[in-house]
């Protein structure tokens, strides 16, 4: 579906209790559909959120990140470790990341862009098993917390999670978060370790880590947006 030149699609979610819009970086424009809610009704609903959809368009495109713009970045920041790498192109027959020092070349078939985004996505995931690891694990020692296992993937919605058996699941976009930031939701993770909810107690355990914990909650809410589409890129876009 096309509605003001911008690509739609339109999916539908057992879990959904109203109508969900998002416009995807560099794809277009997601609905998601509750299933009491007939796909007639969807040019009626785009174009009650005509403002908001054509709002949010502009700041997508301010960022180059719009749909049918070019993900792909000619440099990478990562607040984290305060180095920011450059990155260049090239055609070649296979899909490919070579890393010297603060230079990234990404190769991959002409014409295969979509290459382009996972390679990087696989790069950072390899960087953050190198440095978020170790700095979680820190973190632990320090306030004595058991963990017993740290693992570093690129998830789609959630900076971290703690399972049942300890383990703690970084998310690879922390890179791109100062350190106070990465360290709170570190510690917000290590917390569900005496803590499996978000109870008063989980809060109160926190807040004594770290004092800041409000002024930081915030901070984190309002950071996801601004993070590069090539970091957010799915196998399907």
């Amino acid at each position: 579906m096309i509605w003001q030149s911008i690509p739609v699609t339109v999916t539908r979610s057992p879990r959904a209790r109203k109508v969900w819009l998002k416009m995807r970086s560099c794809v277009g424009l997601e609905v998601v559909l509750p299933y009491r809610v007939s796909s007639s009704e969807v040019p009626a609903i785009l174009e009650r959120h005509r403002e908001w959809i054509l709002t949010r368009l502009a700041d997508l495109g301010a960022r180059n990140e719009a749909p049918g713009q070019n993900p792909l970045p000619e440099s990478i920041p990562l607040a984290f470790l305060d180095r920011e790498y450059s990155v260049r192109y090239n055609d070649g027959h296979r899909a490919e990341l070579h890393a010297d020092g603060d230079a990234l070349r990404v190769i991959f078939p002409s014409g295969q862009i979509r290459f382009g985004p996972l390679l990087l996505q696989r790069w950072l995931i390899s960087l953050g098993k190198r440095h978020l690891v170790p700095f979680c694990r820190e973190l632990a020692d320090l306030h004595e917390m058991r963990v017993c296992s740290v693992q570093v993937r690129n998830q789609s919605s959630r900076w971290g999670s703690c399972s049942a058996a300890l383990g703690i699941s970084l998310n690879a976009k922390l890179l791109f978060l100062p350190p106070h930031l990465a360290r709170h939701i570190v510690l917000h993770e290590l917390c569900h370790v005496e803590h499996r909810n978000h109870g008063p107690a989980f809060w109160s355990a926190l807040r004594a880590l770290d004092p800041l914990t409000e002024v930081h909650e915030d901070e984190i809410r309002r950071v996801w947006d601004s993070l590069p589409a090539w970091s957010k890129w799915r196998k399907e876009s």
